[in-house]
């Protein structure tokens, strides 16, 4: 049996039963436990199964987070408007701290031919996109690299940001509600960013339309704590008259259609 076909007989296996173990799955195949936990890594990588000790479930989507490269192809142009937006926001002088995420590297590649900036960062991505601008200092974090956003995270990072201020953070994020606040899939990136936020006198979200109305697993913050919001003009009318009605700076960036159209045929829908 194809590695392929014995995948998706363990996704259909899933679907039926919620979880299956390693042992059970190499005596199912007649494959090798290593195999077997080769299969689930690389699933684990595509989204299509959540590992545990000593097997696997489905993933719970509110917890699920993307890798980099799916999300990076995603609404581009509407990511491009919001850092273009968010680029008139920074000044000659400034120290900053870029969020690891898609819409912060759209800003980051605006940032290149900045002089005397000063830009904090736990994205791999975001490092190696600024380090060779001539006018940029770059800092990265330190910590464990997770994976699947190329985002540094863990104590480390966090007691990196207690020893810095900042002018503003740009912060990335997976959901938005009026209730639930910010949210993000996992405890160690929510802890993350709450640690970038504290380390800033301003905090702008950046967030594309479809985070809007969204809720995932860990709480990052309330709206109330966040200065700003720059989103795109795909964001619903009234959600966003709810989230300035409650208190919160909303920035709508125009998406030029062309660019939207380019991105849609892109993606091939």
């Amino acid at each position: 049996m194809f590695a392929e076909q014995r995948r998706r007989q363990i996704i259909a296996l899933l679907t039926s039963d919620r979880a299956v173990s390693v042992t059970e799955l190499a005596a199912r195949f007649g494959v090798s436990e290593s195999t077997i936990r080769r299969d689930l890594r690389e699933m684990e990588e595509l989204g299509l199964v959540e590992r545990t000790h000593g097997g696997a479930v489905l993933p719970d989507l509110r917890r699920y987070e993307p890798a980099f490269h799916q999300k990076e192809a995603e609404r581009r142009a509407e990511k491009d408007a919001i850092a273009r937006m968010a680029a008139q926001l920074v000044e000659t002088g400034d120290t900053i701290i870029l969020d690891s995420g898609t819409t912060t590297l759209a800003l980051a590649r605006l940032l290149r031919s900045c002089t005397d900036l000063t830009v904090v960062t736990n994205s791999i991505v975001i490092a190696g996109e600024l380090a060779a601008a001539p006018g940029v200092e770059v800092v990265v974090t330190g910590g464990t690299v997770k994976g699947r956003t190329m985002a540094l995270v863990g104590a480390e990072v966090v007691r990196f940001l207690s020893r810095v201020n900042v002018d503003r953070v740009f912060l990335g994020i997976n959901g938005i509600d009026l209730e639930a606040g910010l949210t993000t899939p996992t405890l160690a990136e929510a802890e993350t960013k709450r640690a970038m936020m504290r380390a800033a006198r301003e905090v702008v979200l950046l967030a594309d339309h479809s985070k809007l109305g969204r809720v995932t697993f860990a709480h990052v913050a309330d709206l109330k704590e966040v200065d700003r919001l720059i989103t795109d003009s795909g964001a619903p009318p009234q959600f966003v008259s709810q989230l300035r009605e409650s208190g919160l700076e909303v920035h709508v960036a125009p998406v030029e259609v062309q660019a939207a159209e380019e991105d849609f045929r892109a993606r091939g829908r």
